[in-house]
């Protein structure tokens, strides 16, 4: 067996096949003539597209060294960005605020606060960078989402909407690697990961990406749930889609369809939510990174009841490292984002119930998967201890998510009775499991376990792979 066929195999057999792809993408961007990323009901997955070849070996030893499918070695990282975490529990930070851009257009049109929106704008008309690597619905099929290279406002603009839908970017590594200047991205908390690691392996695309933009990212969905909501609604499989927005309208937004014949659907996101059990990427069940912790500036809703009620769309910001934090206090002096410095707790506060989803749930997830013989991701740190009351609450959540597997049960509740009776369900949950998640959590101990053999990995197969090149 060649040592192109080992890592193949090894790849094929501790992520893919075991359910640990995050979907980044990055083994087919540094394998582009071999690996492809093929649409599965398991979300997109990487796929030979021909024979391999012994030349076919230094590749292939990258994308293992930085497959975040494997894990990712977060004190090596945080200790190579030179930001050593603050909190366990956000990741590394230099200043945290509630926010929103200024410009009215780009804060109404955007998923919350149109932060990210604002700041790539920003870094591209100031000539920081000369493109923004994007998530942009509808760009070839409606109701489709893909990652593309936006090189204008206008383009930028057209993809500030989110994108509820688990898709690979950094197959464009061959693409980003062949551009002149600087580029920005927004990336998911897997994706930011694979960057960092590439980054530190030396790879030239990578060293390009010299921003990155991270929404928070508590759950995702894979492709389907939009179809499966037209069902409930007695619309045939092959309808065509005009046009499809995930938060359309007035924050928080809502569920937006309009087929060709001109008929439109709609849901408000608490109500839509009720297809996220039942297309719930499992990626998202075993990352313990909510708040995109290697990012340079990190961005989520900011879920404060004052906030909801005033309306308009707001953010909580964290600047993580001093590239992030110079940009915005320059966009907060030039007037382009309205920025008000909160503490970390409050910050925890207003997203504990996904933190603890992440920082506890995920190790218990983790564990329960080891202990049945099965690969999981390394992440260089894990909870000292978690209490029983919440072991408990895992067990409860288990469960729905086993019902959630079920996707048959759609066809038997309309969308107009599932998302009322979700959202109660949902508000139920979060009121009763709500003291056992919060007790305990922000003092959390986490042991931190350094893995200098996967980040000597990872430097060496990058050395590699370089040379080669």
């Amino acid at each position: 067996m060649s040592e192109a066929e080992r890592l193949w195999r090894r790849l094929n057999a501790k992520v893919i096949e075991a359910g640990n792809c995050m979907h980044c993408g990055a083994c087919a961007g540094l394998n582009p003539s071999l690996v492809g990323m093929a649409d599965t009901p398991r979300g997109p997955l990487p796929q030979l597209k021909r024979p391999l070849a012994a030349s076919d070996e230094p590749g292939l030893a990258l994308a293992w060294a930085v497959c975040p499918g494997r894990g990712v070695p977060f004190p090596e990282l945080f200790d190579h960005l030179g930001a050593p975490p603050v909190s366990w529990l956000l990741g590394p930070y230099r200043a945290i605020y509630l926010g929103h851009a200024t410009d009215e257009r780009i804060r109404r049109k955007a998923a919350s606060g149109g932060v990210i929106t604002a700041l790539l704008i920003h870094l591209l008309e100031t000539g920081r960078v000369e493109a923004a690597l994007v998530v942009r619905v509808g760009l070839r099929t409606p109701e489709c989402a893909e990652a593309v290279l936006a090189r204008s406002r206008d383009e930028i603009l057209a993809a500030s909407q989110s994108a509820y839908e688990v898709l690979p970017a950094l197959h464009l590594l061959p693409e980003i690697a062949g551009s002149q200047g600087q580029l920005a991205m927004v990336a998911l908390p897997e994706q930011a990961a694979a960057v960092r690691m590439l980054q530190a392996a030396g790879h030239p695309g990578a060293r390009k990406i010299g921003f990155i933009a991270g929404p928070y990212v508590g759950t995702n969905m894979y492709r389907g749930a939009v179809r499966a909501f037209l069902a409930g609604h007695g619309i045939p499989p092959k309808a065509s889609i005009r046009s499809l927005e995930w938060r359309a309208g007035d924050w928080p937004g809502r569920l937006r369809i309009e087929l060709a014949d001109g008929r439109i659907f709609q849901a408000p996101k608490f109500y839509y939510n009720y297809l996220t059990p039942f297309y719930l990427a499992r990626n998202t069940l075993i990352t313990p990174d909510f708040t995109n912790e290697l990012a340079d500036v990190s961005v989520g809703d900011a879920w404060l009841a004052e906030l909801e009620a005033a309306g308009g769309g707001h953010s909580v910001v964290i600047a993580r490292t001093e590239t992030g934090r110079l940009a915005l206090d320059e966009m907060r002096r030039t007037r382009l984002l309205e920025l008000e410095e909160i503490s970390a707790e409050r910050a925890i506060a207003m997203h504990a119930h996904m933190i603890d989803f992440k920082k506890r749930g995920a190790f218990l997830r983790l564990e329960r998967d080891r202990r049945r013989g099965r690969p999981v991701p390394v992440y260089g740190y894990r909870p000292a201890a978690v209490p029983m009351s919440r072991r408990m609450v895992e067990r409860i959540l288990a469960g729905f998510l086993w019902i959630g597997r079920r996707r048959g049960l759609l066809l038997f509740l309309p969308p107009g009775l599932l998302g009322p009776l979700f959202s109660l369900i949902r508000r139920g949950w979060k009121a009763v499991s709500k003291p056992v998640k919060r007790r305990g959590l922000s003092a959390t101990r986490f042991v931190i376990e350094p893995n200098p053999e996967r980040w000597n990995e990872i430097r060496q197969a990058g050395n590699a792979h370089v040379a080669e090149s």
